[in-house]
């Protein structure tokens, strides 16, 4: 599944509740440096959903890391994934 976001209100409610197993790839390029929050929210969710791995392009690497280790501070237990 890829997401490509340039609002990201908008593809919260358009997620498939369950993502087990999928590999999900999301496309920051059009999201302010601003979102982090928000983008840190959906990369949570994706988590909780089930999302096996997640690919995220259109940042550098530190910052997906950052992005990422924010989301599993945040994501209930149930959505931790390896």
């Amino acid at each position: 599944m890829k997401l490509r976001l340039g609002a990201l209100s908008a593809h919260r409610q358009d997620l498939p509740g369950d993502l087990t197993g999928q590999v999900v790839t999301l496309d920051l390029t059009h999201i302010d440096a601003g979102q982090d929050a928000a983008t840190a929210q959906l990369i949570s969710q994706l988590l909780a959903r089930g999302a096996a791995r997640l690919v995220i392009s259109g940042t550098d690497d530190a910052s997906a890391r950052a992005l990422v280790e924010s989301a599993q501070h945040n994501a209930p237990p149930s959505g931790l994934a390896a």
